[in-house]
């Protein structure tokens, strides 16, 4: 097995959003020793991956970018997955990532040794390699999830998720099941739905969906942008502000909630006067408790005539057919999986062993304790980008991986110069901290709005998500604090 030792270097995992920010923060405070491991043969994670017709981001080109690196060509106001692919690349090129990234590496595991106080990556490719501090910029939304759904392994047909769509697969005149009716198949359903000869939508639970309010941003105004940063800078802040406002709805304000809740039904009404779909497709729990979905052509494509919206459960899957609880047997040669990813499982299928050989998930077992959700007691010099307790229900998550980044490369520039083999949460700290966030979740929407949801663990705790506003997060990520940290050093002999 081949071993690499890289003394005093930072591995980054990950080049999607996460992964280049840590690497452009780190060099923006003169730390150049880093490589960034990519397990695909490109870079931009979600915006590789995610390649389905009608793929696109629910924020505002204008804010879903970074903010030191402002994009005045977006074609739209929301950017399809091809525009945010290039703008990844644009964003590695400009600032030199693209020479630090090893493509087709894929990390297995890593272990702490606590003699040297190194980090251990065993890659898939059996070489090992050694790092003195971990970034984990893998993302909570890069593992599909498909529901093991009893007889699935017997269909005859073809099957995908949403997230591995099959483009060499034609959908015309065929008799498809796209299976979950949310993020991704509000995208998606109304861009193949012309297409099939019958459309089966099967949804668990209705969303709350608003207007969307896409539209082409004209050349006068990409222009202006070119010209004139700032006007592009004075939009962005714009634009931040009203999805910032969102936070006091999901936070607990009950006024909010219900003025959210109105807007919602009165668009519903509006776009769909059949009062039999309309009650199908109507939440029976408070706005926010669910991912906030947007969309202006769902509700219309359900009101096709080849697509037919299924509600009862499913109970089986047939060679070809889907059969649900009441009996009903849906006659398919497709099944799409539009069933999300695996966000609770953090790293996994990573294996993550950190002082006294423990598992990273067994640590959290109980609760996915952090500080800030970017460094956890008993991993030293581990550290992670849209890690527990970070997540967003209402603004661009790529304002937190900014706050997230400088904190990091702020933590590793203090250790350098302090001359530590490692620093290593308090776990007084850490206990405080996540005390803290499960004490300020109970009071929000996703924890007390009526529903289940992703954003859930299997015993119901909520450890993806940050509840409080993002002004909150970046101030308590401005500043690095050596006094939360325990400083480590080498053993001798």
């Amino acid at each position: 097995m081949a071993t690499s030792d890289n003394s005093g270097h930072i591995a980054i995992i990950g080049t999607g959003f996460s992964g280049l920010c840590m690497a452009i923060a780190l060099k923006k405070k003169g730390i150049h020793d880093f490589t960034l491991f990519e397990r695909a043969d490109d870079l931009g994670g979600t915006w590789r991956d995610n390649t389905y017709p009608g793929a696109a981001c629910d924020v505002p080109s204008v804010l879903y970018s970074f903010s030191f690196a402002p994009n005045p060509n977006w074609t739209r106001v929301f950017p399809p997955w091809s525009e945010l692919h290039t703008y990844l690349r644009s964003v590695a090129e400009r600032f030199d990532i693209m020479r630090h990234i090893r493509f087709g590496t894929e990390v297995a595991e890593m272990r702490l040794d606590e003699r040297t106080l190194r980090w251990d990556l065993q890659l898939t490719s059996g070489e090992s390699v050694d790092v003195a501090v971990v970034v984990n910029g893998s993302g909570g939304l890069s593992r599909p999830f498909v529901p093991p759904l009893a007889g699935l392994e017997s269909f005859e047909g073809t099957r995908f998720h949403s997230a591995e769509w099959r483009h060499d697969h034609d959908l015309a005149g065929r008799r498809v099941a796209v299976i979950g009716s949310g993020a991704s198949a509000i995208q998606f359903v109304p861009e193949i739905a012309p297409h099939p000869e019958a459309l089966h939508v099967f949804q668990r639970t209705p969303h709350w969906i608003m207007p969307r309010g896409d539209a082409p941003l004209p050349a006068s105004t990409r222009a202006l942008f070119a010209r004139s940063p700032m006007r592009q800078r004075l939009r962005r802040w714009k634009t931040y502000w009203q999805f910032e406002s969102l936070a006091y709805a999901f936070l607990g304000n009950r006024r909010l909630i219900e003025r959210y809740r109105a807007s919602a039904l009165e668009y519903l009404n509006e776009q769909i006067p059949d009062p039999k779909l309309r009650a199908e497709v109507t939440p029976d729990y408070d706005p926010g408790c669910k991912r906030r979905l947007v969309s202006d052509d769902w509700y219309p494509t359900l009101q096709r005539d080849n697509v037919h919206l299924v509600t009862e459960g499913i109970s089986e899957i047939r060679p070809r057919s889907v059969v649900t609880a009441d009996g009903a047997e849906h006659e398919v040669d497709t099944i799409i999986f539009a069933t999300g990813f695996t966000p609770t499982s953090f790293l996994a299928p990573m294996k993550v062993f950190g002082r006294g050989g423990v598992e990273l998930l067994d640590a959290w077992r109980k609760g996915a304790a952090t500080k800030l959700g970017i460094a956890t007691s008993g991993f030293p010099n581990l550290y992670f980008l849209n890690g527990p307790s970070t997540g967003l229900g209402h603004n661009s998550v790529v304002f937190m991986i900014e706050a997230q980044a400088r904190y990091i490369a702020s933590a590793v520039r203090r250790m350098r110069r302090a001359g530590a083999g490692a620093i290593d949460l308090d776990r007084r700290v850490q206990r405080r901290g996540y005390a803290y966030t499960q004490k300020r979740m109970r009071r929000t929407v996703w924890a007390s709005g009526g529903c289940t949801s992703w954003y859930q663990s299997a015993d119901g705790r909520i450890d993806t998500l940050w509840p409080a506003t993002t002004v909150e997060y970046w101030l308590r990520t401005k500043f690095f604090r050596m006094s939360d940290y325990h400083r480590l050093s080498t053993r001798k002999g």
